[in-house]
């Protein structure tokens, strides 16, 4: 199983690295939003940590939606046959599960980097990075699945668009929250319950994604 888990990743990451303008297009869109808050927005006002981490989440937000979303896009109906014969459709959404999260991450971490470098990096701490491998993993997971409901619809972007929505949002609210307490070394007591409840919501997602992409792959 991990073999094959492995010949999918590997398979994915030879296709987007023969697609690079696929990878350059997210980032230019990463940085191209940044750059706009950097020119919109005064410096002295960006620069605490409510509207700082707002803003940097918000980015976060519509970066992984564009590039998660095309997770099964690039996966022809031909191909889909092929696949058929020889994954099984839990070592095919384990693989695009992992994938995703690590593609996720690095663009995480481009964003952090060109966001620190335009707008400071005063609220950057331990528990922040922590807390970026935790989002990339809540977001991927939950986008991992939506994309691969969507692939099964004909108009499959306005579909990632209904459902990414109302999934991400909450999940996105929980971050901020937990962000803007992390970068003071707040109690563990005031961001545990938005902790819990973001960790039950990976629990669903993996959960979901690993029970119905079984169905959606049969069909």
């Amino acid at each position: 199983m991990l073999k094959k888990i492995f010949n999918i990743l590997y398979k994915d990451l030879k296709i987007d690295l023969s697609l690079k303008h696929l990878f350059l297009s997210v980032a230019l869109y990463l940085v191209s939003a940044i750059y706009i808050i950097y020119v919109a927005f005064d410096f002295n006002e960006i620069y605490e940590s409510d509207i700082w981490i707002s803003l940097f989440w918000i980015v976060i937000l519509f970066v992984s939606i564009t590039s998660i979303s095309k997770s099964f896009f690039h996966e022809s109906h031909n191909r889909n046959y092929y696949y058929f014969y020889l994954f099984s459709p839990s070592e095919l959404i384990i693989a695009k599960l992992i994938y995703n999260f690590i593609f996720l991450l690095i663009l995480f971490f481009i964003a952090i980097l060109f966001y620190s470098l335009l707008l400071g990096n005063l609220f950057l701490s331990k528990n922040f990075f922590l807390l970026l491998f935790l989002g990339a993993f809540s977001i991927s997971n939950c986008l991992t699945l939506i994309s691969a409901i969507s692939f099964q619809v004909k108009r499959n972007s306005v579909i990632i668009g209904i459902l990414s929505f109302p999934v991400i949002i909450p999940i996105l609210k929980i971050l901020i929250d937990i962000s803007k307490v992390s970068h003071i070394n707040s109690s563990w007591n005031v961001i545990e319950n938005d902790f819990y409840i973001l960790i039950l919501i990976n629990i669903i997602a993996v959960s979901l994604s690993y029970i119905l992409f079984n169905y959606l792959w049969k069909n």
